[in-house]
């Protein structure tokens, strides 16, 4: 009977449980269970993947460097550059404390100078090293516009073609690879350009770009894959009659009916592979692309054939040529072309009076080159130089001028051409070897410590305290602003000078501007570097103040940017010959 009664107690607690499951659910709320619960798991995931996963950056020519995720403050901080950080003293945050629009403004107005050789190499270093973009009051669109921008202007297509190349899946700079594609087909380098898309191998936004890459594969003779190429551009929407009349014209589909079109370069292309006897006349309005393409078809006419009552047309030659897009010699030889009498030969001062200035600069270059005298000739070439000078195109007669110049000496010249001799006749030669003179400390061999690439410190400390210990000996020796930036660079890369030296010298310490000193002392080294580039601006740095060079100098210590200011001393301390 006790097991009987234990049989039926189990039983009935069976049934029980059967009925409390099989009650009503109520489905809304396991939804959200749900729903909760797969989100708790995305996020999870998220956060673990964050904590592994590590972000690429090119570091140009030197190793890659990793930054963790975590660093970023939201998914949409980019690291856009091609150089290490590191690797000219710089930090990845170098533009995150400053204003965004202050950072815009100075950026947009060094972009419109004309920055010498020395400012522009160190603006290169800093608009291409790899940093995180402003955090306020500046798109991140708008701050890499500006390095495509500079990028542009400066020219530079292999550097270009590294930058967007290391930064493609970050950024697609269509601009610049549209520039790199006209440039190379400006140049009549085809291959060149084709071979941009095999390297980049990208989809693109642009029409311009779709139909270049389209082209290129007609130009490979992959004539199926073009057509293929064609037909899924055109199912998605894409339309442009221009170009597809030539692309069935250049597949030989249809026959062309000569259409031109010079909207951009490659429609000029187009026009010129496909119509007979293809003729394209420049205007001053003109562009240098289009120029240097007409240039390198052969497509400018011979100067055989340009007839010289034509002064309009040589005037646009002219112009053409001092910006670089004619050629100085073939200009030269239109001047050889004008007829002049012998009296007019003899007497070019007085007769160039009564002439056109097209006219009088023909009689002057005649005139150079039927003289061998080296005053004469030098004179000539002066007066032409002004001619061209004063009408605002002196590029026209630059190389050709220093060919003339270089028949002659120095010595031959009278002294009132000298100066113009030396102008116009010595081309800088950045090879020039190093002329020490230990006599002067900023001249002396202390100075290869930032020349050499791995200096002695215990030599140079030695070496410095040696030279101080003569001046201090001798009355004659002194100390000038170049010297005084030596030592004090130096002394902040740790090598210590005797206490006994320090009153040979007074440092002016009202030579650093006050906002640059503010923007260091607040660690805004991106904004005071920018400042920096824009007082060397157009000047090289050889020809700045000596005060203005203590404080570049000064500015670049305290910010621990050693390379660069190794850089700067390297090029304004020694005497080369």
């Amino acid at each position: 009977m006790l097991n009987n009664f234990f049989i039926i107690f189990l039983i009935l607690i069976s049934f029980t449980k059967l009925a409390f499951g099989n009650e009503p659910t109520d489905i809304w709320s396991l939804e959200k269970k749900e729903k909760g619960s797969e989100e708790n798991v995305k996020i999870e995931n998220s956060s673990s993947e964050t904590k592994n996963k590590k972000i690429k950056i090119n570091a140009g020519i030197t190793d890659d460097i990793k930054v963790s995720e975590e660093n970023f403050t939201d998914k949409n901080d980019l690291v856009v550059g091609i150089y290490d950080p590191g690797k000219y003293g710089f930090e990845l945050d170098m533009w995150t404390k400053s204003d965004g629009k202050k950072i815009y403004e100075l950026k947009k107005k060094i972009n419109s100078m004309n920055l010498s050789g020395d400012a522009s190499d160190i603006y290169k270093k800093i608009l291409l090293t790899n940093t995180f973009p402003p955090k306020n009051n500046l798109d991140k669109k708008i701050f890499f516009d500006l390095k495509a921008e500079w990028l542009i202007k400066n020219g530079d297509l292999d550097l270009i073609i590294d930058y967007v190349t290391k930064n493609l899946d970050i950024i697609s700079n269509e601009n610049l690879i549209k520039f790199v594609l006209n440039e190379y087909l400006s140049r009549a380098e085809i291959k060149e350009a084709c071979n941009l898309f095999k390297k980049l191998n990208q989809n693109f936004n642009d029409n311009y770009l779709k139909n270049f890459s389209i082209y290129c594969l007609i130009h490979s003779k992959q004539n199926d894959l073009a057509v293929m190429r064609l037909d899924l551009e055109k199912e998605s929407g894409y339309s442009d009659p221009f170009f597809e009349k030539k692309f069935y014209s250049l597949m030989g589909l249809s026959k062309d009916d000569n259409t031109s079109s010079d909207k951009n370069l490659l429609n000029l292309h187009l026009s010129f592979n496909t119509i007979k006897d293809f003729k394209y006349v420049p205007t001053k309005k003109t562009s240098k692309l289009f120029w240097t393409y007409l240039r390198s078809n052969n497509l400018l006419d011979s100067t055989s054939d340009i007839d010289t009552a034509d002064e309009e047309k040589i005037s646009l030659l002219e112009k053409a040529t001092h910006e670089r897009n004619y050629n100085e010699k073939d200009l030269l030889n239109i001047y050889k072309k004008f007829q002049f009498s012998v009296d007019q030969l003899l007497n070019i001062e007085r007769e160039k009076e009564d002439l056109s200035n097209i006219k009088a600069r023909a009689l002057m270059y005649q005139g150079i080159l039927l003289n061998d005298d080296p005053n004469k000739v030098t004179k000539l070439s002066k007066d032409l130089k002004s001619s061209f000078t004063n009408d605002g195109i002196e590029n026209a007669f630059k190389d050709e001028l220093r060919f003339i110049l270089e028949r002659f000496k120095e010595s031959e010249l009278s002294s009132d051409l000298t100066d113009f001799y030396v102008l116009n006749s010595k081309v800088e030669n950045p090879n020039k070897k190093i002329k020490y003179n230990n006599k002067i400390l900023h001249q002396s061999k202390i100075i290869n410590y930032f020349i050499q690439e791995k200096p002695s410190k215990k030599k140079t400390e030695k070496d410095l305290n040696n030279f101080l210990k003569k001046i201090k000996k001798s009355k004659k020796n002194y100390l000038i602003t170049k010297d005084v930036i030596v030592i004090e660079s130096l002394k902040f890369d740790g090598i210590e000078i005797n206490e006994e030296y320090s009153d040979l010298y007074k440092i002016n310490e009202n030579t650093m501007p006050i906002d640059i000193q503010v923007l260091i002392n607040d660690g805004e080294i991106g904004l005071a570097m920018l400042r920096i580039i824009e007082i060397i601006g157009e000047d090289e740095l050889k020809n700045l103040g000596s005060e203005t060079l203590y404080f570049l100098v000064n500015a670049l210590n305290q910010m621990d940017i050693d390379l660069i200011r190794n850089e700067i001393l390297s090029a304004i301390l020694p005497v080369r010959v």
